[in-house]
């Protein structure tokens, strides 16, 4: 979902231009060329039926101009269903990037040559589930352009306040914080669910704090960036990636964050990693008891007012960081799907 409900708006603000001769919308990055068609909704639930069903003449007519010799897919909704059955009568092999936790049945892999996944921990989990072979290609992150914040403009950043993301446990976090490190602040960056949602939801007096400055969808972290000191990520679901942690990593943004899912091999030592207990990471919805977040605040107060303390673990996170080279991933990739083409 979208911060914006009409989908010219969402386009428009990701850097796409109306496209006269394809009838869709256009965007040129650094040689890729994307193309877009409009299903009339930001929300996926709405165009999971007929309208996303409507986009198949378009999608056929794309394929047929442009003759890929193999197409990456995601997700098992209806319009993607309907892309493997076009891709099978033309004879191109489908290769699936799995980066989420959530698929429960082996048909979400059906007629796939080839699947990539951005983490050995999930493809560990998806080997367990149902013996799903893949190949781990990690993640592809380039370097926000942001700058170390001033002294007097830093936060403690938190991104997408859900459930999943550890809302409920953010919150112990920031109230603690707020009684014995009230110089600290903190900034929340909205993207699929709104502070005010989670606070509705959940009872969690989240506007009466003053140490936690809400923000909107960001169509570019930097500035985000700019002014975060620490970035707290509490995520209680299986983080396949963790993009905005390794994002952190990139600029020796010191990084607090909960240890499972894919988080350990991508930020290793690189972040102050903290285990969840289980009872909360089973249901996500529950409120912890402020114990919980001891460790959590003991980390951050620390970074907050020891600065030797902070260039230590930012030295740490750029160290980490070189471990993100695409180089030999890129090449691995590049194997892969030759080997494809050959078969």
């Amino acid at each position: 979902k979208s911060q914006y409900d009409a989908v010219e708006d969402m386009l428009k603000w990701v850097g796409f231009s109306p496209d006269v001769v394809s009838g869709g919308w256009v965007l040129n990055d650094r040689g890729v060329r994307h193309v877009a068609f409009s299903a009339g909704s930001t929300r996926v639930a709405e165009v999971a039926g007929e309208p996303g069903r409507k986009l198949v003449p378009r999608l056929v007519e794309e394929i047929d101009r442009t003759k890929p010799d193999v197409i990456i897919t995601f997700g098992h909704a209806a319009l993607e269903q309907e892309m493997r059955v076009i891709a099978k009568k033309r004879g191109i092999p489908m290769v699936f990037y799995l980066a989420h936790p959530g698929y429960k049945l082996e048909r979400a892999f059906a007629d796939m040559s080839l699947v990539f996944t951005d983490s050995k921990a999930t493809h560990d989990l998806y080997v367990e589930r149902m013996k799903l072979a893949s190949t781990v290609i990690g993640k592809f992150i380039i370097r926000p352009n942001a700058q170390r914040p001033r002294k007097e403009n830093r936060h403690i950043t938190f991104v997408n306040p859900s459930y999943e993301k550890g809302v409920t446990l953010f919150y112990r976090i920031a109230e603690m914080m707020a009684s014995t490190q009230p110089s600290a602040r903190f900034f929340v960056v909205e993207s699929r669910n709104k502070l005010s949602n989670s606070e509705s939801r959940s009872g969690l007096p989240f506007s009466k704090m003053r140490n936690i400055h809400a923000i909107g969808l960001q169509s570019d972290m930097a500035e985000v960036f700019s002014r975060t000191h620490v970035l707290l990520m509490p995520s209680l679901w299986h983080e396949s990636g963790g993009r905005v942690a390794i994002e952190a990593l990139s600029l020796g943004i010191p990084v607090v964050s909960t240890d499972h899912g894919g988080l350990p091999e991508h930020l290793g030592d690189g972040a102050i990693r903290i285990a969840a207990p289980a009872p909360l990471r089973e249901n996500t919805r529950l409120i912890p008891p402020p114990s919980v977040a001891i460790p959590w605040v003991s980390q951050l107060a620390q970074l907050w007012t020891d600065d030797d303390y902070w260039q230590e673990r930012s030295d740490a996170a750029l160290e980490k960081w070189k471990d993100h080279d695409p180089t030999d991933r890129v090449s691995l990739i590049e194997r892969k799907l030759a080997e494809l083409l050959e078969r």
